[in-house]
Formats: structure tokens, sequence, C-alpha cells
């Protein structure tokens, strides 16, 4: 079978999103915190907002890849189990020994009951809540394959808006709630975005090229928008969240062009196999750049010139490296 470079491409733009998107996120929060958007807000806010399709563009390359097989609940299980389960642990307990010896570091106690917490509610790191939302899409995984062939194609188009609505409404809910629910139901907001990976893959839509990018460019320009004054006037970035409506839409629209096209192996393609392990370790190298720079008082990068190219290709590079190297292990590669 032919290597699908194309999705291979597609997810490492999605990757270097996700870097990009954590490393304005900086200079958003600062503004937030400082109540003044100026112009270090605006470029931020501007650059996250086309960046925001990144994770939901993730979910719909894991729903093109695992949906539509006929594979035994044994096999599925089996076959997901190790490639989720091995790097959550694993990353799970690197992080938290890393906040651990932080702390040690600044004298302060390591605070072990808030540690198991934040394991237990799924965040033992900021970003490490999309693995844990991943073991509910991988479980039932083989339940949707075993309905999809007794379903007709328009049903499952129905099935998948339906599930989106439901996850984009579930979210208001929650939000206005402040409802946390158990990260094992996580899935459940997530499983439109999933169906619609697996639908759009054979789909021949009649929306033209240029309506699709027009669709996420507007999109990106009212997410931006919008989310200053959610920023300025109610102190939430709600339209930045992965089921908003005009993330959904981007994402959606974003997706289905770039599946319009059929690309030969690139620089992007070549790494795709690395853009996991970039997911996983970046974080960590954000967060560990920003407690060295505050710890020597260093503020060359305040400067989003500066700071969003300097760190974005800092993070990159060194999440990009261990990735490499990790999967070069025979013992290590399983965690990336």
């Amino acid at each position: 079978m032919k290597r699908d470079y194309t999705s291979d491409t597609l997810r490492t733009i999605a990757a270097l999103m996700v870097v990009l998107v954590h490393v304005v996120a900086d200079y958003v929060n600062l503004a937030m915190k400082s109540d003044n958007f100026n112009l270090s807000f605006w470029v931020s806010n501007i650059v996250d907002s086309f960046c925001r399709i990144c994770l939901p563009i993730f979910v719909m390359i894991s729903g093109m890849f695992l949906l539509g097989r006929t594979e035994t609940f044994r096999d599925s299980y089996r076959k997901r189990a190790s490639k989720i389960l091995i790097p959550l642990i694993f990353w799970t307990i690197i992080y938290l020994v890393y906040l651990v010896v932080l702390r040690l570091f600044a004298g302060v106690d390591p605070d072990a009951d808030t540690l198991l917490k934040s394991v237990i509610l799924g965040q033992p790191f900021y970003h490490m809540w999309y693995l844990y939302m991943l073991i509910g899409l991988y479980f039932v995984t083989p339940l949707i394959n075993l309905v999809i062939p007794k379903v007709s194609r328009q049903s499952l188009w129905v099935t998948a808006i339906v599930f989106l609505i439901f996850g984009i409404v579930h979210n208001i809910y929650n939000l206005v709630l402040e409802n946390n629910l158990m990260f094992l139901l996580w899935f459940t907001d997530y499983l439109g975005y999933f169906l619609f990976g697996y639908l759009i893959r054979d789909c021949k839509s009649r929306i033209s090229s240029s309506a699709l990018v027009l669709f996420y460019i507007i999109s990106a320009a009212l997410i931006s928008v919008l989310s200053y004054y959610t920023a300025s006037q109610h102190n939430n970035l709600y339209f930045y969240g992965p089921l908003s409506p005009l993330v959904a839409l981007g994402s959606l629209s974003f997706f289905s062009w770039f599946r319009r096209f059929s690309l030969n192996e690139n620089i992007f393609s070549k790494i795709s196999h690395l853009t996991f392990g970039i997911y996983l370790i970046h974080a960590g190298v954000l967060h560990l750049l920003a407690y060295l720079l505050k710890t020597y008082d260093i503020h060359m990068f305040d400067n989003i010139f500066i700071g969003i190219p300097v760190k974005f290709t800092f993070a990159l590079f060194i999440s990009l490296s261990i990735s490499w190297l990790f999967y070069k292990s025979p013992i290590l590669r399983r965690t990336v």
C-alpha cells in the first residue's frame, strides 16, 4: 500500500501548530493578566487563532486511519494499548518527577496530594490531557467499526454532525457550570471529529477549494476578534477551545481542503513519525525555558518578534532531537 504522504504532511503541520500555540500562549496570557491588549497581544492572538485547528486535525487524522477497519476487539485493543498506554505512563512519570524536582529546587513542598490528584484528573501536565482523552476514543473504535458497515453513509454524516454539535454544546455546559468530567468520558466530545476524519477521507465534496480556504481564514479572523472581546471583557478565551464552533468550522474546512492534495514525500512527511514525540516533549521544553528565563531575569524574549521565532525554533529543535533519539532506541521507541 502506497504511503499517504499527504496525511503525514498534515500531521507534521498540526504538530508545528501545537508548538506555536503553546509559544504564543504566554504572550496572550500576559496581556490578560496585565489588561494590556497591545501589539504583542494582537500578534500572538492572531497566530494562535490560525493555529487552533491543530488538535481537531489530530483527532480527524486518527479517525481517518482507525475507522472503517475490519479488526477484532482483541486485535484493536492490542495494537492501540501499547501505542497510547506506554507513552502515557512514561511521560506522566517524567513530568511528575520534573515538577517535584522544580519544587525541591525552589524550596517548596512537592505537594504529593496535588500531583496525585492531577493524574486522577487526567492532567499531570497541561498538554497530557489529550492522551487521556485518546484512551476513550481507542476504546470505542472497534465498536464503531462494528457499526459502520451496517449503516448508510448518509446516516454516518448525520451522526458525525450530531456528535460534533453535542461536543460543542456539552463543552459550553461544562464551562458554565465548571463541571469536570472524569477523563475516561472526555472522548465523547470528540467523537464528531473522529467520525468526520473517516468520512472526509473518501468524500468528494461539492464545496470548492477556494471556499474551504476562505471558511478557514474567516473562522480564524473571527476567533481572533471574539477572543479579544472575551479576554478583555470576561477574562476567558472560549473561542480558542477545540470545541468552539469557529474552531470546528476552521478545522473541518482546512482538513477537507488539505485532503484534496496528493503530495509526494517531502521534509514534513519525513518527520511525521516523530510528531507524537514532539507533542509529548515540547511542553516540558517550553516550561523549563520559561522557568530559566524567569530565574535569571532575562527579558530579551519579551519582544514578540524575537521571542516567538526563537522560542518556537528552540522548542521544536530540542523536542524533535529528543524524539529522534528516543525513536532510534529499541527501548525508548515505544514511548514516542
